[in-house]
């Protein structure tokens, strides 16, 4: 998509402390060391096994099968060879892009429904890290949907295990993905599109909307060929917790819940990494709420991020708040493909 650079126009805004926008962060873990991944890796090698490792560098415990196994083995090897695999609930390819508890979790619902199978080949490890502990999944699907919950466990479970719920980290909520499919009345127009992509989108608030804004000023998101002109909206008659708005292709692009400095900090870090890395080619929309603001990258945030393609809303969000949030959000819709 096309970017040219623009001029800040207007006057200086405001700078207040956030009082609340919502969502809260959870406390600091408790726990430390390196973030694993609970999922099944079938490694085959001969002579002495090596260790194996997911798509985004996170290695994948080791440890007898669980029992929750319900997939095919892979096809035998010609070779002589020694078979290792985690704790499991279905087999994940380690030649795959897609991360190991992606593997296991589309694995399991591509089986079980008739909607669109895609899902981000990657979990960006500034998604997770933070917590620290295993990263799993917990599935939920119906007629019309299918959703991938992440969580972070402090021992490694299994994707679906119902032992999850008693192994929650202090920061458990990873994020989520996953696809709806809509009626017919719900798609078609930017109008109709523009107002399902808000519905669905739980960080968009009707209390914001731009009709309701007292004021507006002119700021630059992103830096050098990348800078893009957005607009702060400020509510009650000042600027103290504003609306930032810029688009980028079909895509909406907003910021909440903190005052226009820190939002823009926010905005030119995801701005910069979408001037070469670039979102699915439909109607989208990408909510980022503030979670605290501070000097620098001291600011942290959640995002929440859907999409239209054809019949079906796509959507992604990352929950574990920090100031590369947003960008790593926008990396998992970027590395978005079918299954």
């Amino acid at each position: 998509m096309k970017r040219r650079r623009l001029y800040i126009t207007g006057g200086a805004l405001a700078l207040l402390s956030l009082t609340g926008c919502g969502l809260s962060a959870s406390a600091s873990p408790t726990h430390s060391g390196s973030y694993h991944i609970s999922g099944t890796v079938t490694t085959t090698t001969t002579g002495n096994p090596s260790n194996s490792s997911s798509s985004n560098g996170a290695t994948a415990p080791a440890s007898p099968s669980s029992g929750y196994s319900n997939a095919p083995s892979p096809a035998p090897s010609s070779t002589p060879s020694t078979n290792r695999q985690s704790t499991i609930s279905t087999t994940a390819s380690v030649n795959s892009p897609f991360n190991p508890v992606v593997q296991v979790a589309m694995n399991q619902i591509k089986g079980s429904t008739h909607l669109l199978i895609q899902s981000p080949k990657i979990i960006p490890q500034a998604t997770y890290h933070i917590a620290g502990g295993y990263l799993t999944a917990i599935l939920s699907m119906g007629a019309n949907h299918w959703s991938v919950h992440l969580r972070d466990t402090t021992r490694a479970e299994p994707v679906n295990s119902p032992a999850i719920a008693q192994t929650l980290s202090s920061l458990p909520d990873v994020g989520s993905f996953g696809v709806r499919q809509l009626a017919g009345n719900q798609v078609g127009t930017s109008s109709l599109d523009g107002t399902t992509l808000r519905q669905f989108n739980p960080l968009w608030r009707s209390n914001q909307n731009i009709l309701n804004a007292t004021g507006k000023e002119a700021v630059i998101v992103g830096g050098g060929h990348a800078a893009l002109q957005a607009q702060a909206y400020g509510f009650h008659g000042n600027f103290n917790s504003t609306k930032l708005i810029w688009n980028e292709g079909n895509w909406t692009m907003e910021v909440t819940g903190g005052s226009p400095r820190y939002e823009q900090d926010i905005a030119f870090h995801l701005v910069n990494y979408l001037h070469s890395h670039y979102l699915p080619p439909f109607p989208g929309l990408i909510m980022i709420d503030i979670i605290h603001q501070g000097v620098s990258s001291n600011t942290t945030a959640v995002t929440h991020m859907d999409w239209i393609n054809g019949p079906y809303l796509i959507h992604i969000d990352t929950r574990i708040p920090s100031f590369q949030n947003p960008v790593t959000a926008a990396k998992m819709a970027v590395s978005w493909s079918h299954y």
